[in-house]
């Protein structure tokens, strides 16, 4: 039998004290994210973001649109109906998709 689990959204600030909590726990980090109800991979991810200072998420930039259509890809199967799209997402990740 599954159960279901609801996801919680935290402030850069509720991230902070968990964290804080944590380095303070007697508790090994697998069980102090148990009982937190976390995953360990969200706890070493956000303690890495909060000593980089990096931040939650980057807005766009004024004048820039938020949403860029690309236009249909579909039907792009043909040869010579190559694409190619690459995302700077922030944070040196970048998401490049490629049909040859």
């Amino acid at each position: 039998m599954g159960t279901t689990e609801k996801r919680t959204r935290r402030s850069r600030a509720q991230w902070q004290a968990v964290i804080t909590r944590a380095e303070r726990s007697p508790l090994g980090v697998a069980a102090f994210c148990r009982g937190e109800g976390i995953g360990t991979a969200s706890l070493y991810s956000w303690r890495r973001r909060l000593a980089e200072g990096a931040p939650d998420a980057a807005p766009a930039p004024r004048g820039e649109p938020a949403f860029l259509d690309l236009g249909a890809l579909t039907g792009a199967t043909t040869t010579g109906s190559a694409w190619d799209i690459e995302l700077e997402l922030g944070a040196g990740v970048v998401l490049r998709l490629r049909r040859a």
